[in-house]
Protein backbone atom coordinates (compact mmCIF):
# COMPACT_ATOMS: atom_id res chain seq x y z
CA UNK A 1 0.00 0.00 0.00
CA UNK A 2 1.17 3.42 -0.68
CA UNK A 3 2.50 5.42 1.70
CA UNK A 4 1.74 9.10 2.56
CA UNK A 5 3.21 11.73 5.46
CA UNK A 6 1.53 11.34 8.45
CA UNK A 7 1.92 15.28 10.01
CA UNK A 8 1.01 13.65 13.57
CA UNK A 9 3.68 10.80 13.54
CA UNK A 10 5.95 13.06 11.05
CA UNK A 11 6.79 10.80 8.94
CA UNK A 12 5.40 8.80 5.94
CA UNK A 13 2.28 5.82 7.14
CA UNK A 14 0.43 3.81 5.11
CA UNK A 15 -3.30 4.51 5.67
CA UNK A 16 -6.95 2.73 6.02
CA UNK A 17 -9.72 4.49 4.34
CA UNK A 18 -13.02 5.30 6.40
CA UNK A 19 -16.29 6.65 5.36
CA UNK A 20 -18.61 9.74 5.70
CA UNK A 21 -21.46 10.63 4.78
CA UNK A 22 -22.12 14.05 3.21
CA UNK A 23 -26.39 15.03 4.03
CA UNK A 24 -26.25 18.77 2.91
CA UNK A 25 -24.29 21.06 1.10
CA UNK A 26 -25.26 24.16 0.30
CA UNK A 27 -28.55 24.03 2.21
CA UNK A 28 -29.78 21.34 -0.51
CA UNK A 29 -30.34 17.78 1.59
CA UNK A 30 -28.55 15.33 -0.20
CA UNK A 31 -26.54 11.85 0.23
CA UNK A 32 -22.73 11.65 -1.10
CA UNK A 33 -20.16 9.02 0.08
CA UNK A 34 -16.85 10.93 1.45
CA UNK A 35 -13.63 8.58 1.31
CA UNK A 36 -11.22 9.69 4.21
CA UNK A 37 -7.59 8.49 4.57
CA UNK A 38 -6.52 7.80 8.02
CA UNK A 39 -3.02 6.99 9.38
CA UNK A 40 -2.71 3.05 10.24
CA UNK A 41 -0.66 4.22 13.66
CA UNK A 42 -2.48 7.25 14.92
CA UNK A 43 -6.07 7.03 12.93
CA UNK A 44 -4.93 11.13 11.81
CA UNK A 45 -6.81 12.34 8.74
CA UNK A 46 -4.33 12.38 6.14
CA UNK A 47 -4.88 14.37 2.64
CA UNK A 48 -4.41 12.38 -0.51
CA UNK A 49 -5.37 14.74 -3.66
CA UNK A 50 -6.79 11.86 -5.43
CA UNK A 51 -9.28 10.64 -3.01
CA UNK A 52 -10.08 14.79 -2.36
CA UNK A 53 -10.80 15.49 -6.28
CA UNK A 54 -12.96 12.49 -6.03
CA UNK A 55 -15.30 13.24 -2.94
CA UNK A 56 -15.64 16.73 -4.60
CA UNK A 57 -16.54 15.54 -8.15
CA UNK A 58 -18.97 12.88 -6.56
CA UNK A 59 -20.09 15.84 -4.05
CA UNK A 60 -20.58 18.51 -7.10
CA UNK A 61 -22.19 16.03 -9.47
CA UNK A 62 -25.13 15.33 -6.71
CA UNK A 63 -25.34 18.96 -6.10
CA UNK A 64 -25.55 19.96 -9.81
CA UNK A 65 -28.59 17.23 -9.75
CA UNK A 66 -30.75 18.40 -6.63
CA UNK A 67 -29.96 22.08 -7.22
CA UNK A 68 -30.58 22.38 -11.13
CA UNK A 69 -26.55 23.13 -12.13
CA UNK A 70 -25.54 23.25 -15.21
CA UNK A 71 -23.08 20.51 -15.35
CA UNK A 72 -19.72 20.98 -17.56
CA UNK A 73 -20.77 18.31 -20.42
CA UNK A 74 -24.01 20.46 -21.12
CA UNK A 75 -21.97 23.84 -21.09
CA UNK A 76 -19.40 21.60 -23.88
CA UNK A 77 -21.69 20.44 -25.79
CA UNK A 78 -24.04 23.99 -26.14
CA UNK A 79 -20.64 25.30 -27.43
CA UNK A 80 -20.40 22.44 -29.75
CA UNK A 81 -23.86 23.02 -31.14
CA UNK A 82 -23.15 26.70 -32.29
CA UNK A 83 -19.22 25.75 -33.13
CA UNK A 84 -18.22 28.18 -30.60
CA UNK A 85 -15.06 27.94 -29.09
CA UNK A 86 -14.68 29.09 -24.77
CA UNK A 87 -13.40 32.52 -25.61
CA UNK A 88 -15.96 33.02 -28.07
CA UNK A 89 -18.83 31.97 -26.01
CA UNK A 90 -17.73 34.34 -22.60
CA UNK A 91 -17.49 37.57 -25.05
CA UNK A 92 -20.70 36.83 -26.00
CA UNK A 93 -21.76 36.47 -22.48
CA UNK A 94 -19.81 39.55 -21.29
CA UNK A 95 -17.63 37.26 -19.14
CA UNK A 96 -14.24 37.17 -17.38
CA UNK A 97 -11.86 35.13 -19.91
CA UNK A 98 -11.68 32.02 -17.87
CA UNK A 99 -15.25 31.68 -16.73
CA UNK A 100 -16.21 28.95 -19.28
CA UNK A 101 -12.76 27.36 -19.16
CA UNK A 102 -13.27 26.84 -15.06
CA UNK A 103 -16.87 25.62 -15.26
CA UNK A 104 -16.05 22.66 -18.12
CA UNK A 105 -13.52 21.73 -16.01
CA UNK A 106 -15.69 21.05 -12.96
CA UNK A 107 -15.90 24.29 -10.89
CA UNK A 108 -19.58 25.40 -9.79
CA UNK A 109 -21.16 28.42 -11.42
CA UNK A 110 -22.19 31.16 -9.23
CA UNK A 111 -26.20 31.88 -9.04
CA UNK A 112 -26.45 34.26 -11.66
CA UNK A 113 -23.80 32.43 -14.33
CA UNK A 114 -25.97 29.27 -13.41
CA UNK A 115 -29.41 31.37 -14.41
CA UNK A 116 -27.37 32.29 -17.94
CA UNK A 117 -26.26 29.25 -18.74
CA UNK A 118 -29.53 27.34 -18.00
CA UNK A 119 -31.48 29.81 -19.74
CA UNK A 120 -29.47 30.27 -23.16
CA UNK A 121 -28.66 26.37 -23.03
CA UNK A 122 -32.62 25.81 -23.23
CA UNK A 123 -34.08 29.32 -24.91
CA UNK A 124 -32.07 29.48 -28.34
CA UNK A 125 -34.01 32.90 -29.19
CA UNK A 126 -32.78 34.33 -26.08
CA UNK A 127 -29.32 33.11 -26.91
CA UNK A 128 -29.73 34.68 -30.33
CA UNK A 129 -30.41 37.88 -28.01
CA UNK A 130 -27.85 37.87 -26.29
CA UNK A 131 -25.55 37.32 -29.61
CA UNK A 132 -27.19 40.09 -31.39
CA UNK A 133 -26.64 42.08 -28.77
CA UNK A 134 -22.89 41.73 -28.02
CA UNK A 135 -22.87 42.12 -32.33
CA UNK A 136 -24.01 45.38 -32.10
CA UNK A 137 -22.01 46.39 -29.04
CA UNK A 138 -18.93 45.04 -30.66
CA UNK A 139 -18.47 42.92 -28.11
CA UNK A 140 -18.27 40.08 -30.50
CA UNK A 141 -16.48 39.75 -34.42
CA UNK A 142 -18.79 39.26 -37.02
CA UNK A 143 -17.33 35.59 -37.78
CA UNK A 144 -18.88 34.29 -34.58
CA UNK A 145 -22.26 36.39 -34.96
CA UNK A 146 -22.58 34.37 -38.59
CA UNK A 147 -21.47 30.88 -36.84
CA UNK A 148 -24.20 31.08 -34.32
CA UNK A 149 -27.06 32.22 -36.76
CA UNK A 150 -25.89 29.59 -39.29
CA UNK A 151 -26.23 26.62 -36.71
CA UNK A 152 -29.54 27.53 -35.26
CA UNK A 153 -31.81 25.02 -34.52
CA UNK A 154 -34.68 25.83 -37.25
CA UNK A 155 -31.82 26.53 -40.19
CA UNK A 156 -32.80 28.99 -42.82
CA UNK A 157 -33.57 27.70 -46.42
CA UNK A 158 -31.35 30.37 -47.87
CA UNK A 159 -28.18 29.40 -45.63
CA UNK A 160 -28.24 26.00 -48.10
CA UNK A 161 -27.68 28.60 -50.85
CA UNK A 162 -25.08 30.70 -49.09
CA UNK A 163 -22.98 28.21 -49.08
CA UNK A 164 -22.62 27.89 -52.26
CA UNK A 165 -22.06 31.20 -52.79
CA UNK A 166 -18.40 33.12 -53.36
CA UNK A 167 -18.35 34.42 -49.91
CA UNK A 168 -15.05 36.86 -50.37
CA UNK A 169 -15.12 40.39 -49.24
CA UNK A 170 -14.73 42.47 -52.31
CA UNK A 171 -15.96 46.02 -53.61
CA UNK A 172 -19.06 44.51 -55.34
CA UNK A 173 -20.57 43.67 -51.58
CA UNK A 174 -19.65 46.39 -50.12
CA UNK A 175 -16.41 44.46 -47.80
CA UNK A 176 -19.04 42.67 -46.25
CA UNK A 177 -20.63 39.03 -46.38
CA UNK A 178 -23.82 38.86 -47.03
CA UNK A 179 -25.90 38.87 -44.20
CA UNK A 180 -29.07 36.69 -44.62
CA UNK A 181 -30.20 37.39 -40.83
CA UNK A 182 -29.74 41.54 -41.36
CA UNK A 183 -31.30 41.48 -44.73
CA UNK A 184 -34.68 39.85 -43.44
CA UNK A 185 -34.75 41.44 -40.51
CA UNK A 186 -34.05 45.04 -42.29
CA UNK A 187 -37.06 43.80 -45.39
CA UNK A 188 -39.22 43.28 -42.52
CA UNK A 189 -38.84 46.83 -40.88
CA UNK A 190 -38.84 48.89 -44.12
CA UNK A 191 -42.17 46.67 -44.86
CA UNK A 192 -43.64 47.51 -41.21
CA UNK A 193 -43.03 51.34 -42.24
CA UNK A 194 -44.05 51.48 -46.01
CA UNK A 195 -47.73 50.87 -46.71
CA UNK A 196 -46.82 49.48 -50.60
CA UNK A 197 -43.88 48.07 -50.63
CA UNK A 198 -43.30 46.24 -53.79
CA UNK A 199 -40.57 43.61 -54.82
CA UNK A 200 -39.62 46.26 -57.64
CA UNK A 201 -39.28 49.12 -55.26
CA UNK A 202 -37.30 47.21 -52.23
CA UNK A 203 -34.41 46.51 -54.81
CA UNK A 204 -33.70 50.27 -54.19
CA UNK A 205 -34.47 50.51 -50.54
CA UNK A 206 -31.96 47.82 -50.10
CA UNK A 207 -29.66 49.37 -52.72
CA UNK A 208 -29.32 52.98 -51.05
CA UNK A 209 -29.03 51.06 -47.56
CA UNK A 210 -26.18 49.87 -48.47
CA UNK A 211 -24.27 52.55 -50.62
CA UNK A 212 -25.50 54.90 -48.09
CA UNK A 213 -23.51 53.21 -45.67
CA UNK A 214 -20.83 52.53 -47.54
CA UNK A 215 -20.38 56.13 -48.08
CA UNK A 216 -20.60 56.99 -44.58
CA UNK A 217 -18.48 53.99 -42.65
CA UNK A 218 -16.50 52.21 -46.03
CA UNK A 219 -18.71 49.27 -45.06
CA UNK A 220 -22.08 48.05 -46.21
CA UNK A 221 -24.66 46.84 -44.18
CA UNK A 222 -26.11 44.51 -45.92
CA UNK A 223 -23.55 42.79 -48.07
CA UNK A 224 -25.70 42.14 -51.25
CA UNK A 225 -24.08 42.78 -54.58
CA UNK A 226 -25.98 45.04 -56.55
CA UNK A 227 -26.73 44.95 -60.76
CA UNK A 228 -27.95 47.63 -63.36
CA UNK A 229 -31.09 46.93 -64.48
CA UNK A 230 -33.91 48.74 -66.48
CA UNK A 231 -35.75 49.88 -63.69
CA UNK A 232 -32.89 50.54 -61.35
CA UNK A 233 -29.97 48.54 -59.27
CA UNK A 234 -31.31 45.06 -58.11
CA UNK A 235 -30.16 42.24 -55.94
CA UNK A 236 -27.81 39.88 -58.28
CA UNK A 237 -30.05 38.13 -60.72
CA UNK A 238 -28.90 34.76 -58.92
CA UNK A 239 -28.70 32.93 -55.91
CA UNK A 240 -29.23 36.22 -53.96
CA UNK A 241 -32.68 37.15 -55.18
CA UNK A 242 -34.11 33.31 -55.02
CA UNK A 243 -33.13 33.79 -51.13
CA UNK A 244 -34.91 37.56 -51.01
CA UNK A 245 -38.44 35.29 -51.83
CA UNK A 246 -37.85 32.20 -49.95
CA UNK A 247 -40.20 31.75 -46.80
CA UNK A 248 -39.13 33.06 -43.75
CA UNK A 249 -40.44 34.49 -40.59
CA UNK A 250 -39.76 38.86 -41.01
CA UNK A 251 -41.81 39.04 -44.02
CA UNK A 252 -44.45 37.43 -46.30
CA UNK A 253 -45.07 38.15 -49.80
CA UNK A 254 -48.48 38.98 -51.90
CA UNK A 255 -49.21 38.80 -55.03
CA UNK A 256 -51.29 41.05 -56.96
CA UNK A 257 -52.62 41.84 -60.38
CA UNK A 258 -50.90 45.05 -61.93
CA UNK A 259 -53.41 46.67 -64.29
CA UNK A 260 -50.90 49.25 -66.20
CA UNK A 261 -49.66 45.68 -67.77
CA UNK A 262 -50.63 41.93 -68.15
CA UNK A 263 -47.94 40.98 -65.39
CA UNK A 264 -47.97 40.31 -61.54
CA UNK A 265 -46.22 42.48 -59.12
CA UNK A 266 -45.28 41.18 -55.51
CA UNK A 267 -45.94 43.13 -52.62
CA UNK A 268 -43.84 42.58 -49.39
CA UNK A 269 -45.90 42.34 -46.24
CA UNK A 270 -43.79 42.32 -42.36
CA UNK A 271 -44.85 40.07 -40.00
CA UNK A 272 -43.78 42.89 -37.72
CA UNK A 273 -41.37 40.70 -35.76
CA UNK A 274 -38.23 41.84 -36.92
CA UNK A 275 -35.41 42.55 -34.29
CA UNK A 276 -33.27 45.65 -34.47
CA UNK A 277 -30.78 44.90 -32.00
CA UNK A 278 -28.58 43.94 -34.82
CA UNK A 279 -27.67 46.95 -36.08
CA UNK A 280 -25.60 49.84 -34.61
CA UNK A 281 -27.11 52.90 -34.07
CA UNK A 282 -25.41 54.66 -36.82
CA UNK A 283 -26.09 52.13 -39.03
CA UNK A 284 -30.30 52.34 -38.09
CA UNK A 285 -29.62 56.19 -38.21
CA UNK A 286 -28.99 54.85 -42.56
CA UNK A 287 -31.79 52.80 -42.50
CA UNK A 288 -34.52 55.25 -41.08
CA UNK A 289 -33.03 58.10 -43.38
CA UNK A 290 -33.62 55.97 -46.74
CA UNK A 291 -37.22 54.78 -45.36
CA UNK A 292 -38.03 58.73 -44.55
CA UNK A 293 -37.02 59.46 -47.95
CA UNK A 294 -39.15 56.91 -49.88
CA UNK A 295 -41.87 56.19 -48.67
CA UNK A 296 -44.17 58.73 -50.19
CA UNK A 297 -42.68 57.84 -53.53
CA UNK A 298 -43.92 55.81 -56.21
CA UNK A 299 -41.94 53.26 -57.75
CA UNK A 300 -41.66 55.07 -60.70
CA UNK A 301 -40.23 58.08 -58.64
CA UNK A 302 -38.05 55.83 -56.57
CA UNK A 303 -36.41 54.42 -59.79
CA UNK A 304 -36.05 57.54 -61.19
CA UNK A 305 -34.11 58.62 -57.93
CA UNK A 306 -31.79 55.67 -58.83
CA UNK A 307 -31.21 56.61 -62.55
CA UNK A 308 -29.75 59.82 -61.33
CA UNK A 309 -27.03 58.01 -59.41
CA UNK A 310 -23.80 57.51 -61.03
CA UNK A 311 -23.08 53.98 -60.42
CA UNK A 312 -26.52 53.03 -62.27
CA UNK A 313 -25.78 55.40 -65.18
CA UNK A 314 -21.75 53.97 -65.81
CA UNK A 315 -22.24 50.51 -65.10
CA UNK A 316 -23.37 48.38 -68.12
CA UNK A 317 -26.49 46.81 -68.29
CA UNK A 318 -26.27 43.36 -66.66
CA UNK A 319 -23.58 44.25 -64.63
CA UNK A 320 -22.51 44.18 -60.98
CA UNK A 321 -22.61 47.99 -59.73
CA UNK A 322 -19.38 48.53 -57.42
CA UNK A 323 -19.59 50.35 -54.07
CA UNK A 324 -17.17 52.84 -55.47
CA UNK A 325 -19.58 54.42 -56.72
CA UNK A 326 -20.65 55.31 -53.38
CA UNK A 327 -18.70 57.91 -52.81
CA UNK A 328 -20.65 59.96 -55.62
CA UNK A 329 -23.92 59.29 -54.01
CA UNK A 330 -26.04 62.06 -54.85
CA UNK A 331 -29.28 61.67 -52.84
CA UNK A 332 -27.95 60.21 -49.34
Amino acid sequence: MKKFFCSECNEEKTYAIKQNVITEYKGYKLKVIENIAVCDICSNEIFIPELENENLNRLYDEYRKVASIVSPKEIIEFRQKYNLSQRELVAILNWGKMTINRYENGALPDESHNLVLKSIINDEKLFLEKVNFSYKNEKIKESTFNKVNNNTTKRNPGYEIIERLDQKENIYNGFRRFDLTRMENVIGYIASKVDNLYLTSLNKYLWFIDFAAFKSNTRSILGIPYVKHQYGPVIAEDCYYKIVCLPNEKYGKEEEENFNSTGIITKICSKNNYDLSLFKASEFKLIELVISKLKNLSCKEISDLSHDEDGWKETPFGNSISYEYASKLKNF
